[in-house]
């Protein structure tokens, strides 16, 4: 992908336009689940894998002083972690007369720092929801509420002045089976309520479109 972002910084001597641009692919996630025996007409799946180290990382630049105890970067951070990060989850899914009810949880737990001396900051998330069919079987509307907490980046173990936060979302979407075993998503994240670990760009919505396949 090819991203652009844009925002205007307020300055003591004026308001700046901001502007930056990349492109290229982020990490890969790998991820396997397990489906448990129902429970009570309750349908829980776990998931485990890992984010590959696929997307570009760059050696970081910093500030001398710190603010806050943190460091200050003078260029632009990982598109990629540079490490193979764990990644752990679990669903559950249960049919009522006015729709599906699902509740999920998920974190990614780098454990380690990448050949920079990078280590990205944890993160996990937490969403609960319901869906409903539309018109025929095939397609499928539906509502999410989610949390999602992510901790600063560090460098070689101190806290960079960069990303970092709480928020909660509230996720409007649809889904469709297009063929057999093949279904297409899309949905529109935006942001009810944050509150950031620091002073950063954050996105007034986040729209998000993916296919998968069942085998």
């Amino acid at each position: 992908p090819d991203v652009t972002r844009t925002a205007l910084v307020p300055r003591p001597t004026g308001p700046v336009n901001f502007s930056e641009n990349f492109s290229g692919l982020g990490d890969t996630s790998v991820v396997g689940w397990y489906r448990l025996l129902p429970m009570k007409k309750w349908y829980v799946v776990t998931t485990f894998g890992g984010s590959l180290p696929t997307g570009k990382t760059e050696t970081p630049r910093f500030k001398t002083d710190l603010v806050d105890g943190s460091l200050v970067p003078t260029s632009r951070l990982q598109r990629g972690s540079g490490t193979l990060d764990p990644l752990l989850g679990a669903s559950i899914t249960r049919k009522f007369g006015i729709g599906t009810v699902f509740g999920s949880v998920a974190a990614r737990l780098p454990f380690q720092e990448n050949s920079a001396g990078l280590r990205t900051g944890r993160s996990s998330e937490l969403n609960t929801g319901i869906a409903r069919e539309v018109f025929t079987t095939r397609i499928s509307t539906f509502a999410r509420l989610g949390w999602l907490h992510r901790a600063q980046d560090q460098f070689q173990g101190t806290p960079i002045l960069v990303g970092g936060g709480n928020w909660l979302y509230l996720s409007p979407g649809v889904a469709a089976q297009v063929d057999k075993g093949i279904n297409v998503q899309a949905e529109v994240k935006l942001p009810i309520r944050r509150s950031l670990a620091n002073k950063q760009l954050d996105s007034a919505a986040i729209f998000q479109f993916g296919i998968s396949r069942s085998f």
